[in-house]
């Protein structure tokens, strides 16, 4: 009856792993020559990597995944998942005396202010930017990459900004008492595309914010930055991927599809490797080889 059961399902599992269509560039921490042009060997360098092209090899009618890989990258050790404190992720303002036995390290910066968020996992968080050219001609496809919805939707329940957190669309002229209210005179200025924010987070004197530690957050969203929730779901392995972004199909055999990459994170002290990877997914998910060969062995 087992084997009856499994065998059929490991086939089906394979074949639609083998209907995948899967590409992916190495940029950092190999030997070949896009390697050596996009790696980085300090933190937040912020180097622009030369244009990097996948060509379609076939028709592809969903929409394509985009991800970056990880090799050699632990975040499965027991002491960097713990290195967080839930709380202070869902926006109450935890002060150095009750995050010692949460955070375990990176708790104060190096002015003696608390991070907000502290812990190993925020402040190990992957900030390289990937940027799809959909609206050059050459390479012109008719949507850009959406960022969002790539976090789960369980996730939006662990994070918050912080409490008393203020932020407000603003046409210009204005104050920022005028805007946020009395005792806002602090407030920062914040362009998200065409619209204007004005915005100001609590004890600054105090706590230092995700977004000062990476300019590439956007402080408008903080901790709730979707990028931030997706590095934050540990990995189980040494070697991942994380979803970036998705780019709607259709797209047709020979078409080009072109990246541009800020390197920020990385990786050359710890022996590791960066790659950029589309994707498409089944009804069972992403890439799995092991899988329909795991029911085919038990069948």
């Amino acid at each position: 009856a087992i084997g009856i059961a499994f065998v059929p399902t490991g086939i089906y599992l394979s074949n639609l792993n083998n209907e995948l269509y899967e590409d992916s560039i190495l940029y950092d921490g190999g030997e070949d020559v896009v390697s050596q042009a996009c790696g980085i060997t300090k933190q937040n360098e912020g180097k622009i990597c030369s244009l990097m092209t996948f060509t379609m090899s076939k028709d592809v009618e969903d929409d394509i995944h985009v991800y970056y890989e990880l090799e050699n990258f632990y975040q499965n050790h027991r002491l960097y998942v713990q290195s967080y404190d839930s709380k202070q992720l869902l926006g109450h303002q935890i002060f150095e005396k009750d995050l010692m036995n949460s955070c375990l390290v990176k708790i104060k910066s190096n002015d003696s202010t608390i991070f907000n968020p502290c812990g190993l996992i925020a402040h190990s968080y992957f900030n390289d930017v990937i940027r799809f050219h959909y609206n050059v001609d050459k390479y012109k496809h008719d949507h850009e990459m959406d960022e969002t919805g790539i976090a789960w939707p369980s996730d939006f329940d662990k994070f918050s900004q912080p409490d008393k957190f203020q932020v407000k669309e603003t046409n210009g002229g204005q104050t920022c008492e005028e805007v946020l209210g009395p005792g806002m005179e602090n407030c920062k200025t914040y362009m998200d595309g065409t619209k204007t924010y004005m915005y100001w987070y609590p004890n600054p004197d105090e706590f230092t914010y995700l977004y000062q530690v990476y300019p590439q957050i956007n402080p408008i969203k903080g901790v709730t930055d979707e990028h931030f929730m997706v590095w934050f779901r540990t990995a189980a392995r040494s070697k991942f991927r994380k979803l970036y972004g998705r780019i709607p199909g259709p797209f047709t055999k020979g078409q080009i599809l072109a990246f541009t990459i800020e390197a920020n994170f990385e990786v050359a002290s710890f022996g590791g490797t960066k790659s950029l990877v589309i994707s498409t997914l089944t009804d069972m998910g992403g890439s799995n080889t092991y899988l329909g060969t795991a029911f085919i062995a038990v069948g």
